[in-house]
């Protein structure tokens, strides 16, 4: 089969490698689309913690099941489905809670042999399929793992509909995020990023205002009282990870209001304890997603067109062009799709 690998950093290349075999309890998956992550690009420029070349990357799934092993159940050739990311031990104390996201003997898609979907066939444990109606798209199908991260962050957040709530970053994280809130019902919706084509997409999603920081501190449109009838942000969700967003996030979250952090902060970042204890502000970390998650994301994707959040669709064949436009940031990305043309 052909799979694109990362063989150096700011490299990958379209090898042949042999088509992968299943164990009794795992389907082979032809391959329709895949999507570039943003911690698939983190590989690319060497600063993933543990994804490191030559592999082959990827995680964000959608196809068509070709081959299912003996003790599979449920699922047969043909079905099409899409895949959480995420085989815990099942035996740790955080399996046994359904938290297989902090499993400590978890595997993960591009490390210790399991090799991720930029290919033509990848293998998956069948504790790892959602089934997708006919009614979304393979290349839809694909954004059920980023739309699980921002739906698993609201979550972790505890973000109700009585809530106004700030949402730092509006690539696809973030959008997915607001998506995921705007579902929820919440009150109010604001966002923040630097780069209007985002934010122009974020009004098109539901939020209420949007903010481009380059030009205008976050903090001055909250002290427009008049204009904005004085309002508290009960929770703020980070996925842009800069030391100055985190500062940002600190000075408008609400006294006895949450932060919930979802970005990859590739640095450490100062914090102080004392003035987030005096005020009671509350810190939440958000990683990956669970089941349930997964579940929702599915029946939210029967409601939502995803389809404006897609900008770029290449074939698989052209991976590293995908990556330039990830990395290079040229054509203002915020999900490029990688289609198997070879698995019609």
């Amino acid at each position: 089969m052909k799979a694109a690998i990362l063989s150096s950093n700011y490299t990958i290349e379209i090898i042949d490698m042999e088509k992968p075999k299943i164990k009794d309890d795992e389907v082979l998956i032809n391959v329709k689309a895949t999507g570039i992550c943003g911690s698939d690009l983190h590989a690319y420029r060497g600063r993933h913690p543990f994804r490191k070349p030559p592999v082959v990357l990827g995680h964000e799934v959608a196809g068509m099941i070709e081959e299912v092993g003996e003790q599979v159940e449920g699922y047969s050739p043909g079905d099409r489905v899409t895949v959480r990311p995420i085989d815990g031990c099942g035996k740790c104390v955080y399996c046994r809670e359904g938290r297989d996201n902090i499993c400590e003997n978890k595997r993960l898609p591009g490390i210790g042999g399991w090799i991720g979907t930029f290919a033509e066939y990848f293998v998956a444990p069948q504790n790892c399929l959602h089934m997708i109606p006919d009614r979304i798209s393979y290349v839809e199908g694909t954004l059920m793992e980023p739309l699980s991260v921002g739906i698993h962050s609201i979550r972790r957040a505890g973000i109700n509909k009585d809530d106004n709530i700030a949402i730092l970053g509006v690539g696809t994280i973030g959008l997915m995020c607001l998506i995921t809130a705007r579902q929820t019902g919440v009150k109010r919706i604001l966002v923040s990023d630097i780069v209007d084509k985002n934010l122009f997409i974020s009004k098109k999603l539901g939020a209420d205002d949007c903010l481009n920081i380059s030009t205008t501190p976050f903090l001055s449109l909250l002290e427009e009282s008049n204009k904005f009838n004085r309002i508290v942000i009960d929770k703020v969700i980070i996925t842009a990870a800069f030391p100055s967003v985190w500062e940002e996030a600190v000075k408008i979250c609400k006294n006895g209001g949450q932060i919930c952090v979802v970005g990859m902060f590739e640095k450490p970042v100062s914090i102080d304890l004392l003035n987030l204890m005096l005020k009671e502000k509350n810190i939440c970390m958000s990683v990956g997603y669970q089941k349930e998650d997964f579940q929702i994301a599915i029946q939210i994707a029967e409601q939502v067109d995803l389809t404006t959040l897609i900008t770029h669709q290449l074939p698989l064949t052209e991976a590293n062009k995908g990556f330039k436009i990830m990395y290079e940031r040229t054509d203002k990305p915020i999900k490029v799709v990688l289609t198997n043309q070879l698995n019609k």
